[in-house]
């Protein structure tokens, strides 16, 4: 397979997980706003088990919100023809890197001493 075919198929990826992603929020928000509902009941007497629930769905919101705005990126980048090009040595990202990480911007080695730089030297341990 070639790199057009291939990186098609991480936009078809992206895309979908996009469209699972908003369809999972959705979920999040009926079932948050059913917790706040429960909460007024006065029969309801786990208010400690609602306020944790109401905080892990609002996290879980927050931490697809944050996804999303990850995969809009990587569309943009594939509109404008940049997607999968290393933003420091302008070499492409091995296609292997972009299945697993599609948001990456920069190869692994760029990557690494990104993460190196950013968070104090050598000494650092690299997140990705």
């Amino acid at each position: 397979m070639n790199r057009t075919n291939d990186l098609l198929k991480i936009r078809e990826l992206l895309q979908r997980r996009r469209r699972d992603i908003l369809m999972a929020t959705q979920g999040a928000q009926r079932e948050l706003s059913s917790l706040k509902d429960q909460e007024r009941d006065p029969e309801y007497e786990e208010n400690a088990q609602a306020e944790l629930a109401d905080y892990t769905l609002s996290s879980l919101m927050e931490a697809q919100r944050r996804e999303v705005m990850l995969i809009d990126a990587a569309l943009r980048r594939m509109d404008t023809g940049v997607f999968g090009t290393c933003v420091d040595c302008g070499y492409d990202i091995p296609i292997e890197r972009l299945e697993a990480l599609p948001f990456a911007i920069r190869c692994e080695e760029d990557a690494t001493r990104h993460e190196l730089e950013v968070r104090g030297g050598p000494q650092a341990t690299p997140t990705i």
